[in-house]
């Protein structure tokens, strides 16, 4: 796997002092970000999410194919993938995700508490802070467009436009609002009519 950053050391089981990273998996529909110690997860050629396919003991909370799945992701990605198109609007300008939130359960586990609901979409507090509990919350997609920076689009503006239908998460109609463009316009975009994705 692809190292993105060193982490701390920690001790194993036996005391023994081990150096830490996070790792992306390689696998293109996986695209997880894990923790792992640096000489297993140089080692390893997955996350593990090909082990077991099939199997039902591979079941893990069965959220898998759920929106709200499918936004935590969207964060992993924006905030730890190089190679995802938002990444300079999130990682790239030093936005993080928080430890705990790394892993789904204690995500999904927040956001049940925190007002999530089908039709809203997370928003950060701070636009320049990071995705944590004290810097975010569930509010409309109107209030999050009304919040969102200003940008002009370009290629990697529709680049992320193109990575957010593909998630499921908007409708064209959502998306021309949250960027503040008509609705042929993200369809010119989406049909790379516009901003050609090559």
């Amino acid at each position: 796997m692809k190292l993105i950053r060193k982490l701390s050391t920690r001790k194993d089981k036996k005391g023994r002092k081990q150096s830490w990273g996070e790792f992306l998996c390689p696998n293109s529909e996986c695209d997880k970000i894990v923790e792992r110690p640096l000489s297993q997860g140089k080692r390893d050629k997955s996350c593990g999410c090909n082990k077991g396919k099939g199997n039902k003991n591979s079941f893990k909370h069965g959220s898998s194919f759920s929106r709200l799945y499918n936004i935590w992701h969207g964060i992993l990605k924006r905030c730890n993938n190089p190679n995802s198109h938002a990444y300079s609007d999130y990682g790239g300008r030093g936005i993080t995700i928080c430890p705990e939130w790394l892993k789904f359960i204690p995500f999904r586990d927040w956001s049940l508490s925190n007002g999530y609901q089908e039709n809203l979409t997370i928003d950060r507090k701070d636009n320049d802070g990071n995705y944590e509990p004290n810097n975010c919350q569930w509010i409309s997609l109107e209030k999050n467009s009304q919040k969102k920076r200003t940008t002009k689009i370009n290629l990697e503006i529709a680049n992320e436009i193109r990575d957010l239908d593909a998630t499921g998460e908007y409708t064209q109609k959502e998306l021309a609002e949250k960027y503040n463009i008509s609705n042929n316009h993200i369809s010119n975009i989406l049909n790379n009519k516009r901003w050609k994705n090559e």
